[in-house]
């Protein structure tokens, strides 16, 4: 790949995509080498980006974070944190914020 190009690994045919759950169980167990995970909606993902398995925990996560407040199974209005104990990005921020929101 002289050109630099990021390669991205395609699951076999008969690799069967993952559920969340089960691929966060893995990864977190240091056992996600090449999965492949469905999200719904004819959505997978992989580790191909340049964090590899611990940048797909990471999205993982965030997605299944952001299932549980679109679904109303999460309530943050109870989380609190010391200004100097988390550093939030400001786009997390901003949806943070906005689940803590009533129409």
């Amino acid at each position: 790949m002289p050109d630099g190009s990021a390669m991205r690994a395609h699951p076999a045919p008969d690799t069967k995509p993952l559920g969340l759950d089960e691929a966060i169980r893995l990864l977190e167990a240091g056992e996600g080498a090449d999965i492949c995970v469905d999200l719904g909606d004819g959505r997978l993902a992989r580790a191909d980006g340049p964090r590899g398995s611990e940048g797909l925990l990471q999205r993982l996560r965030g997605h299944k974070m952001m299932l549980a407040l679109a679904s109303g199974a999460a309530d943050l209005s109870r989380f609190t944190a010391s200004p100097r104990s988390l550093t939030i990005a400001p786009g997390v921020q901003e949806i943070l914020d906005a689940t803590t929101q009533r129409d």
